[in-house]
């Protein structure tokens, strides 16, 4: 996943880098995390994203399902800009404080909506974040979508492991991580 929450400066190389990966790797997708609606530059990190064939979008940010009918629609105006067919770049939600309380309104959102997860950085023992995951889970659920977790604090491979496995009983799908190494634990956790 390609990260455009920087400054747009700092997207300079990715056409580089997207060139790069379909020499590499042609049948894997890419994805793009998004800079939130707040930042005011969400319009023009997806025009970027389409022009290099983004398969689906993470939106970071996410403070409702208003928010996700807007990338939709950004979205569908860049795909048919740039001659592809509308609706084929799917949507991934990471809601923040004011989404995870507005959770139900993701239901019914946008076709595109192909997972919801949070974001925040709570402890993951506190009430708030328990609050949080539960309803962004639920959520999901009645969205009929994935749930995806939200990224465990840094430390070792031992708390990781107990944050996904918790995430898993609790109707999670996935689990966001900010390091490589991770992608291991994580994969056998939510893989069986």
């Amino acid at each position: 996943m390609l990260d455009l929450t920087g400054a747009p400066e700092s997207w300079n190389g990715v056409g580089d880098f997207c060139r790069a990966w379909a020499d590499l790797a042609p049948a894997a997708d890419l994805a793009f995390l998004l800079p939130a609606f707040s930042s005011a530059r969400t319009e023009t990190a997806v025009d970027l994203v389409i022009r290099h064939d983004a398969s689906s979008v993470v939106l970071s940010g996410a403070r409702s399902g208003g928010e996700v009918q807007r990338l939709d629609m950004a979205l569908r105006v860049a795909e048919i800009r740039t001659g592809l067919a509308p609706g084929k770049t799917a949507i991934v939600a990471l809601a923040d404080g004011a989404g995870i309380l507005a959770a139900s309104g993701f239901e019914r959102c946008s076709n595109r909506l192909a997972a919801l997860g949070w974001e925040g950085g709570y402890d993951p023992s506190s009430d708030t974040a328990r609050l949080a995951a539960g309803a962004i889970a639920l959520a999901a659920a009645a969205a009929g979508i994935a749930a995806i977790d939200a990224v465990s604090p840094k430390g070792s491979a031992a708390p990781l492991q107990s944050d996904c496995e918790r995430a898993r009983a609790n109707g999670f799908s996935g689990k966001l991580c900010r390091r490589p190494d991770q992608i291991p634990s994580i994969n056998r956790i939510f893989s069986f």
